[in-house]
């Protein structure tokens, strides 16, 4: 197998680049004198940048991490290595399913904002008009950005070679990009796109996206959905990862808040039942 190349390290560096570019944000005024009178307003946004921009590179340098120790422990996961025909056929069509999804959302929200803007170009005053085109100009751009443009690095990760799944019992490697859960569902399915089906292991789990946590679900083709002992392995599998789920809950749901454990400590409680379980240990 050809060596994997760590997926977070790009999401890293683009956020390092935009805590530059805030930095760069606050000297503007001094280099380009006729902002100057703008130096605040400047020098907000481009702390905001910065503290945005290094909470997310923390955020991603920890899933490098993770990533890194995930991918020391391949011999131990499920391995499928992928025909390229094969492969790039299944990408092709998610990416067509995808796009056409993405054109109805588009539409729908344009269609929202232009009526938002129509009805402020005719409510505000005539000094203020202007506001109602740069509403529509500015919040159509980050709908195209957002719907159009930036769902398609889900193809161009998915296509960085080698085609290769990797699954753990709590990670996994799927399409180019890495995967980790505390809260998720696995099952065996066949995948129907009107065109072909295919027979792949699901895993509906809860993930930070640009909508907030949600819930998603990732599709690992199976390679030779003939073969009875390769699927028998993928059976197995999603019982692991849906046994180390059920585990992870029992042990969140037994888990005290922050709130719960500080009042315990305050009020002794803590140090209470500390001793009872040595009398406890003792006893037995």
């Amino acid at each position: 197998m050809l060596e994997i190349k760590n997926p977070e390290k790009q999401n890293v560096m683009l956020a390092l680049i935009v805590a530059a570019l805030g930095v760069v944000t606050i000297f503007v005024p001094f280099v380009i004198k006729t902002l100057a009178i703008y130096q605040f307003y400047f020098s907000y946004a481009g702390v905001v940048i910065i503290v945005f921009s290094l909470g997310y590179s923390i955020y991603f340098y920890r899933r490098y991490r993770q990533f890194e120790r995930f991918i020391e422990k391949k011999d131990e996961s499920l391995v499928w290595e992928y025909d390229d025909d094969q492969y790039v056929a299944f990408i092709k069509e998610l990416n067509e399913i995808q796009k056409n999804s993405e054109k109805k959302k588009i539409w729908i929200l344009l269609g929202i904002e232009l009526v938002i803007s129509i009805l402020l170009f005719l409510l505000l005053s005539e000094g203020s008009k202007w506001l109602g085109i740069v509403f529509f100009v500015f919040f159509g751009t980050l709908s195209i950005l957002f719907t159009i443009v930036l769902p398609q690095s889900f193809k161009y990760k998915a296509m960085v070679k080698p085609y290769v799944t990797i699954i753990n019992d709590d990670s996994a490697y799927i399409m180019g990009r890495f995967h980790k859960w505390t809260k998720a569902k696995a099952k065996l399915k066949n995948y129907d796109n009107g065109t072909m089906v295919y027979k792949v292991l699901a895993i509906n789990y809860e993930a930070l996206t640009r909508n907030g946590r949600l819930f998603q679900e990732w599709t690992a083709v199976i390679p030779n959905p003939d073969d009875a002992e390769m699927v028998a392995e993928a059976k197995r599998w999603i019982s692991r990862i849906n046994k180390k789920v059920r585990v992870n809950e029992k042990i969140m749901s037994e888990r005290k808040s922050y709130s719960e454990r500080l009042f315990n400590r305050i009020t002794g409680k803590d140090k209470k039942n500390n001793q009872d379980k040595k009398i406890e240990k003792t006893t037995k």
